[in-house]
C-alpha cells in the first residue's frame, strides 16, 4: 500500500465524489449519460460508473466539470454469511471480466489492482457481513461507511465493520456512496467522498483511495482534522456533536448543548485523553439533522490492537 496520508496537510483541493453508481447498463434507471448529468447539475466532480458484472464505454461522458471513471461491481461468493461480497472496482479497463460468480474473493480483489484499480467493499452491514466474515480479504483499499440505497430499506451504516477492522491494525480508509440505482430519490446525492487531490484525473482518484486521502460525509464538511503543538484539533460546518474515536474505551465527545452553541471547532490536549497515544484516531461529526460525516483515521502513536 502507498504511504497513508492526513488530508488536511497534503497539497491539493477538495473533490466531490461518488464511487458506486448504476445505469441502464445493469439494474439503474437512467442511462450512462443521464446519470453522469445528473450528478454533474449537483455539484459532484468524481462519478465511478459501477453496473453490476459490467464495465461501460465511458467516451465522452466527462468534461472539464466532471471526471467518469469506468468500474463495476464485482460480487465474488462469499459463505459466511453464504451469498456474495459486493465490491465496487474503480477505474478498470473495458475488457476485464470475471467467471459469474468468482469463487475465489481474494483472487478477484488481486486483479482489479493488477488492473490499476481500487477495490471498495461495499455495505457489509446490509449484507450481514462482520469482520470474521471479512478479516480473511487482503488487499481492500476502502470500505463503505455508508450507502444511500441502503437506507431506503435498513442498515446503511457499517461504521461497527469499519471500526473492527481498524481496532485489528487495518489501515482502511472509508467512503459514502449512493449506489443509486432509481432516478431521483432518495438514493441520489445522498452521501458522497471528498477526495484531496493534486488534479481532477483518474490517477489522482485513485490514489487518494489508496491513501486515505479523502473523508466520508452526508452533510457536514470538515475543514481541519490534525494533531498539532500537542492538541488533537478539528473545525467543521456547524455541528450538534462530534466525536473522537479511537480503540474501545478511547474516546470522547463535545455536544452542542455542553457548550450554548453549534460546534464549529474543538481542540483536546492529547495529554488529557485517556491512555494516549491512541494507535489511531478518527472523528465523526453529526450535525442537528443527524447527517453525519466521517474522517479517515490518524496514526498517532505506537500500534496496539485488539
Amino acid at each position: 500500500m502507498q504511504r497513508y496520508v492526513n488530508p488536511f496537510e497534503t497539497p491539493g483541493r477538495w473533490y466531490k465524489a461518488n464511487l458506486h453508481t448504476h445505469s441502464s447498463v445493469s439494474d439503474g434507471i437512467l442511462s450512462p449519460a443521464e446519470r453522469v448529468e445528473q450528478y454533474k447539475k449537483a455539484g459532484y466532480s468524481v462519478l465511478a460508473l459501477t453496473d453490476h458484472r459490467k464495465t461501460q464505454d465511458i467516451t465522452g461522458l466527462g468534461d472539464r466539470k466532471i471526471l467518469v471513471i469506468s468500474g463495476m461491481e464485482v460480487h465474488p461468493v462469499c459463505h459466511n454469511p453464504k451469498g456474495w461480497w459486493h465490491i465496487a472496482a474503480i477505474h478498470v479497463p473495458r475488457d476485464l471480466a470475471f467467471v459469474d460468480p468468482p469463487v475465489d474473493c481474494n483472487r478477484t480483489i488481486r486483479e482489479i489492482r493488477a488492473a490499476g484499480g481500487a477495490a471498495i467493499l461495499a455495505h457489509p452491514a446490509w449484507c450481514g457481513q462482520t469482520w470474521e466474515s471479512f478479516r480473511g480479504l487482503k488487499g481492500l483499499d476502502a470500505i463503505e461507511v455508508w450507502n444511500s440505497t441502503c437506507d431506503t430499506h435498513g442498515r446503511p451504516v457499517s461504521e461497527n465493520e469499519w471500526s473492527a477492522a481498524l481496532d485489528r491494525g487495518w489501515r482502511l480508509p472509508a467512503v459514502a456512496s449512493d449506489d443509486c440505482h432509481h432516478a431521483y430519490t432518495d438514493d441520489v446525492a445522498e452521501g458522497w467522498t471528498w477526495l484531496k487531490m493534486k488534479a481532477l484525473t483518474v490517477k489522482e482518484v485513485v490514489k487518494a483511495i489508496r491513501t486515505g486521502s479523502m473523508y466520508a460525509s452526508c452533510g457536514p464538511v470538515i475543514h481541519d482534522f490534525r494533531i498539532s503543538g500537542g492538541r488533537l484539533r478539528i473545525r467543521c460546518t456547524p455541528a450538534a456533536k462530534i466525536n473522537f474515536i479511537s480503540l474501545p474505551c478511547h474516546g470522547r465527545n463535545l455536544r452542542q448543548k455542553e457548550v450554548g452553541r453549534p460546534l464549529t471547532s474543538w481542540s483536546v490536549p492529547v495529554a488529557k485523553l485517556p491512555n494516549w497515544p491512541w494507535p489511531y484516531v478518527r472523528a465523526v461529526v453529526t450535525d442537528a439533522a443527524g447527517k453525519r460525516a466521517w474522517t479517515s483515521p490518524l496514526y498517532p502513536g505506537p500500534k496496539r490492537t485488539l
